[in-house]
């Protein structure tokens, strides 16, 4: 199965990558998140941009046997601060699509930055239930250009927190939260993998986004978080 399993705080990442490259766990994506950023809202028919940032610091992707798995592997991971989530990823399998092969991304052009966009929902709008049809078209046809011209490097769709978990650490302990995580306000829905000039590029470039999700969640408001990429993250992966 494919997981999301992220970072919140600012505990180191090399121990968490060494770590994670001896375990039984494929890593596809190591993402590390600079502080500098912003948050684009769609609020009725209103985009405003906050230049801030959440407590997010680093992504890695993972193939791994199961969610047991995935929740051991981020139990003993080292490291005496913050909190590791876990969340399942959307697949091909998961729409009747055959699985493949990723194939390598596409270069970075000169010029441009790495960027990382990460969809939020709120606990109240997860159904467990993957998109409708119309939504994945609609995203489809939004994502196809962009991938076609390089800009989209990869990105996927998460499945409802309440198949992910929460390991909260301070010091040597350990506290494993299984979800739904009903008290957060914000949770991550998905994230697309971009390259562009600038911030505001990508701040541009992810406003039909914005609306997709608000129409096809039949939610009043949604918000995506943007963040550069710092320079030493590995390869990225084009998703499902």
């Amino acid at each position: 199965m494919r997981i999301m399993m992220t970072l919140l705080g600012n505990a180191p990442t090399a121990p968490i990558d060494a770590y994670l490259a001896k375990a039984n766990a494929h890593v596809i994506t190591s993402l590390r998140l600079a502080e500098d950023g912003a948050i684009a809202s769609l609020i009725g028919d209103t985009i405003t941009i906050e230049r801030t940032t959440s407590a997010l610091r680093a992504v890695w992707i993972l193939d791994v046997p199961s969610r047991t798995f995935a929740i051991e592997l981020a139990r003993n991971a080292p490291g005496d601060d913050g909190t590791l989530e876990i969340r399942e990823s959307y697949t091909p399998a998961d729409f009747g699509a055959p699985e493949e092969p990723t194939p390598p991304p596409p270069p970075t052009k000169p010029g441009n930055l790495r960027y990382v966009a990460f969809i939020r929902t709120d606990h109240v709008a997860e159904n467990g239930a993957p998109p409708d049809p119309k939504t994945l078209a609609r995203m489809d046809e939004y994502c196809a250009p962009l991938a076609a011209s390089g800009t989209m490097l990869g990105g996927e769709g998460l499945k409802s927190s309440a198949r992910g978990a929460r390991i909260r650490r301070s010091a040597a302990q350990r506290f494993v939260l299984d979800g739904p995580f009903t008290e957060s306000k914000e949770l991550v829905g998905g994230y697309m993998l971009v390259q562009a000039h600038s911030l505001d590029d990508v701040l541009e470039l992810i406003r039909p986004w914005l609306v997709i999700h608000k129409e096809g969640a039949r939610v009043d408001q949604s918000h995506i978080e943007v963040r550069r990429l710092l320079d030493d993250d590995r390869s990225l992966v084009v998703g499902a």
